[in-house]
């Protein structure tokens, strides 16, 4: 397992799924839709959702000394279940 991101926001898109902030680097990760996850809530239980890695069009676009980062959903879990502070687990190889 590796860490993807470590949530600082969050918000619901209803009918959509959850966008968390911030996303992982592009540069770090494949990206890729329905990806099982595990998120570490800060009260140390665990649980399991799925993720999409997207690209998420900026306008304007971020100063190049700013690295890209992938647009970040997750599904399978509510708002109200992942607190700030939850940390997003991607299994090696998926």
């Amino acid at each position: 397992m590796h860490l993807l991101t470590k949530i600082e926001d969050l918000f619901q898109v209803t009918g959509r799924g959850l966008i968390v902030a911030p996303g992982p680097l592009r540069s770090e990760e494949p990206g890729g839709a329905d990806i099982p996850v595990e998120l570490r809530r800060p009260d140390g239980s665990v649980l399991h959702a799925r993720v999409s890695l997207q690209h998420f069009f900026q306008s304007p676009p971020p100063p190049p000394h700013i690295a890209a980062q992938w647009g970040c959903m997750l599904s399978g879990v509510t708002k109200d279940e992942v607190p700030i502070g939850t940390e997003i687990w991607r299994p090696d190889g998926t």
